[in-house]
């Protein structure tokens, strides 16, 4: 009785799961959400959990194909009718193939190795998902254009950068890795600019006009040296912030985060580049879809190797109150008679 209570309730936390995975979704495609990365990641997680444990749990594959239907009927209602729905069909597909090859592994096991069949699970899961996101974003923008879109999109390109950054700090020589960290820790213009370029040229030339008085430097011109040091900062200072304007050809701010700065410039290339190209309406979207792609799946694979570890404390606590077992039968096997 056990095993069949938890079967069903499996199978019906699966539907919930992919309801509100859905409900969720496209609250953050289409910008009625904040947190547009963590409410996705959490609810994904939980279907995913309920996901593997009715794959490998659940015998009868009618009940489960059931609730794999049953859970994607859902899409349309949030998403709409349209043609995304292809990204929800392959999804569907590749649920019922991992099934599938989940029970085949199960089958012809002499032991089940529960971390095998939770990590190739999960691997498909994952993937399903992330081509269902790529999918519901691309036609987001392409049969709905609204200003929404732009800002998952926006957040995506923050997470890239935070990676190219990171990335440079692997390739660039020490001196220029401090730089890199200021940038990544959200260091502003104004800070930015007076530190690595302003002041340090102030400081060599006020110690070249001390070197070269009589006697040395005296109070009276320390004082008015001191004067003269700011406003020469606050001169070179805007000079310097109107030259990277005109430079990077974006707005530059102050008291903006030079990383914003800098993402903003990249945005601005690469849309020149489409609209030059004539070629913007139908590569932009892809390109976009793509990048959101390869940004979940970087993250769903952060995300499922602590699931796997979850999942496999859950089976183990479900082992050990008794609500699931493993039991030993014998089976025979077919071998081959070699005669050499």
């Amino acid at each position: 009785m056990k095993n069949k209570i938890f079967a069903y309730t499996v199978l019906g936390l699966n539907v919930i799961a992919a309801w509100v995975s859905w409900w969720v979704l496209a609250g953050a495609i289409y910008g009625r959400m904040r947190h547009i990365w963590l409410y996705p990641i959490l609810v994904f997680s939980f279907w995913g959990i309920v996901f593997t444990l009715s794959a490998i749990f659940v015998k009868n594959r009618k009940y489960f194909y059931a609730s794999i239907l049953a859970g994607a009927i859902g899409y349309p209602i949030f998403f709409g009718l349209s043609l995304s729905i292809a990204g929800v069909a392959i999804a569907v597909l590749l649920f019922i193939l991992t099934e599938n090859r989940t029970k085949k592994e199960i089958a012809r096991g002499i032991k089940i190795d529960f971390y095998h069949l939770v990590s190739h699970t999960l691997k498909f899961f994952v993937t399903a998902i992330c081509i269902v996101i790529a999918v519901a974003y691309y036609f987001s923008i392409t049969e709905k254009p609204t200003p929404t879109p732009t800002f998952l999109e926006t957040k995506t390109l923050e997470m890239e950068m935070d990676w190219g950054l990171k990335a440079a700090g692997f390739v660039l020589p020490e001196d220029k890795k401090k730089l890199v960290d200021e940038i990544a820790n959200n260091v502003t213009v104004n800070e930015f600019l007076s530190k690595n370029f302003v002041k340090p040229g102030i400081d060599e030339n006020m110690a070249a006009v001390g070197s070269i008085l009589p006697g040395g430097p005296t109070d009276t011109t320390k004082i008015i040296g001191d004067a003269t040091a700011v406003k020469i900062q606050e001169e070179m200072l805007s000079k310097a912030k109107s030259d990277l304007a005109k430079q990077l050809g974006v707005n530059v701010v102050g008291e903006q985060p030079m990383k914003e700065v800098l993402m903003a410039y990249i945005d601005k290339t690469e849309r020149s580049f489409f609209e030059y190209s004539g070629t913007d309406k139908f590569y932009i979207p892809i390109i976009l879809a793509f990048g959101i792609f390869l940004t979940a799946r970087i993250l769903g694979t952060a995300v499922d190797i602590f699931l796997g570890l979850l999942i496999l404390g859950i089976i183990k606590l479900l082992r050990t109150f008794g609500v699931v077992e493993v039991n030993r039968e014998q089976k025979e096997v077919a071998v081959i008679e070699y005669s050499v």
